[in-house]
């Protein structure tokens, strides 16, 4: 039988912020992303597509945001299935979305507003970023009509591991040749990429004088433990588990272990959690268990601050 304490998960609050896209994606969290939109009024829709990650994204949250004199917006928020971290961001505001018709020419005065909602992205990122490095006429479409298309795009960089990029491409041209078809293209695309490298966790060392204090705080806790006294237990506890720990559990715990027996330490290590938290190991063996590996292990889990998160007697199965 195995008895397991259960590790809490702790709720952190979240800030709301007024305003439109969030740049600082190092500082947001997907879940005040997730408030930003609801706050604007936006649609969460279905992400009708699959989307194949080879980074540990898991699929995007997406919403829909209304527009006046352009195409609705479509936010994209990708981020790892690991621990939400956010990876990026994709703006989108594209006819195609919405109308997939051939030769779908639009007038003048949409034209101009589209152009007109890139300049003023523009204006507004680099007034908190600085000028972007920028490219103009670059695709094939201007080169077959550069009188009547607007192409450009825009990169900033504020810092060695954000990149913002934003690109507009205006054009009512069409030209169908064979199999080969020119459509119409009226799209902003506004990229928030978080390109921070992934650091390895620095997994602290177990020294000697802590090593004999845990060993000796396990001693101390068995022996409350063989007097099912709940209350002393819980002065050992992790506040992760502390208040989870009910008199039946100390009960059950306690059958589990031979308290006539000694005990000797087996192994000792450090493990690291997905947040990045450390957790010291130990294993016990019975002392008269000679058997390799032993039938029976005590197994005991500290966190940083020396308290027991978990404690779990183990029986090998034959």
């Amino acid at each position: 039988m195995r008895i397991t304490f259960l590790i809490g998960i702790l709720l952190i609050g979240f800030s709301v912020f007024g305003q439109e896209f969030g740049f600082d994606i190092h500082n947001t969290s997907l879940e005040e992303y997730i408030q930003m939109e609801e706050k604007l009024g936006s649609e969460r829709t279905p992400t009708t597509s699959n989307h194949v990650s080879f980074s540990g994204d898991a699929q995007p949250i997406k919403f829909k945001r209304k527009e006046k004199e352009i195409s609705d917006l479509i936010a994209f928020y990708y981020f790892k299935a690991e621990d939400s971290t956010m990876s990026s961001i994709k703006y989108e505001w594209d006819v195609y979305n919405f109308e997939k018709q051939q030769n779908n020419q639009k007038p003048k005065e949409f034209q101009e507003a589209f152009i007109s909602k890139y300049k003023e992205l523009k204006e507004e990122i680099s007034a908190d970023y600085g000028m972007p490095k920028m490219k103009r006429n670059y695709s094939n479409i201007s080169r077959l009509d550069s009188i009547n298309t607007f192409v450009e795009s825009s990169t900033w960089k504020p810092n060695d591991s954000t990149e913002i990029e934003m690109y507009a491409t205006v054009s009512n041209y069409y030209e169908k040749r064979g199999a080969s078809t020119i459509n119409p293209v009226h799209r902003i695309r506004l990229y928030v990429r978080n390109q921070a490298k992934k650091k390895d966790p620095i997994v602290p060392k177990l020294d000697e004088k802590r090593l004999d204090s845990l060993v000796s705080a396990t001693s101390d806790f068995m022996k409350v433990l063989e007097l099912k006294n709940t209350e002393a237990a819980k002065r050992f506890l992790s506040h992760l588990i502390k208040e989870q720990v009910m008199v039946e559990q100390i009960e059950l715990l306690s059958a589990e272990i031979d308290f006539d027996r000694e005990t000797e330490l087996l192994y000792s290590g450090i493990q690291m959690g997905l947040d990045g938290s450390a957790f010291t190991i130990l294993q016990f063996k019975y002392s008269d268990d000679k058997g390799s590996p032993p039938k029976e292990i005590i197994k005991v889990i500290f966190d940083e601050d020396n308290l027991i998160v978990g404690l779990q007697p183990m029986k090998m199965q034959n």
